[in-house]
């Protein structure tokens, strides 16, 4: 039986809230309910390598080439629903969200669909070791959240417009531009 129960996803304006072992356990849940022979996952963003923040659980769905209508159909049959944003990743990438219950918490989740081996694929795995490598990035990842938030920034959307520059910025640092 599983741990987790999907439930509606609540778009929650962005905020800054503590890193917690707890979005580890989510992820490894969510991912567990996902299991599909032709996908793989991967936790990714802030929540996975222990950066305070949103709380947001970033899961990538790695298919194959070719099958990313069978990952999409595959989220949408657990109750996954588009995107919630004014400015949506584009088809050929998108982002399912849904919300999870976990030991009496709610938790929104982001489901990445993207093509196992892509260069954004590898993108994501190299900034994950990068950041969970290096406290200093980290800090400084937080720092920057933090005077999102204190600009008054709460749109999602907008948040993460704010916070482009330094995972561009790093990117290009640790070679990958």
């Amino acid at each position: 039986m599983s741990k987790i129960e999907f439930v509606p996803y609540q778009l929650v304006p962005a905020s800054f809230n503590p890193w917690r072992e707890i979005f580890v356990e989510v992820a490894e849940e969510v991912m567990v309910a996902l299991a599909h022979p032709e996908l793989e996952f991967l936790h990714f963003g802030s929540s996975s390598f222990k950066v305070a923040g949103k709380g947001i659980i970033d899961i990538s769905v790695l298919y194959k080439p070719g099958k990313l209508t069978q990952a999409v159909e595959h989220l949408k049959n657990l109750g996954f629903k588009d995107q919630h944003s004014d400015n949506p990743f584009p088809d050929t990438r998108p982002r399912k969200d849904i919300a999870v219950m976990y030991q009496g918490e709610l938790f929104q989740v982001h489901a990445h669909a993207i093509e196992k081996g892509s260069e954004e694929h590898i993108k994501q795995e190299k900034f994950k070791a990068y950041m969970l490598s290096n406290p200093d990035a980290r800090a400084e990842y937080e720092t920057q959240k933090q005077l999102v938030i204190a600009q008054g920034i709460a749109s999602q959307d907008e948040y993460g417009k704010a916070k482009a520059p330094f995972v561009k910025r790093t990117l290009k640092d640790i070679h990958f531009s």
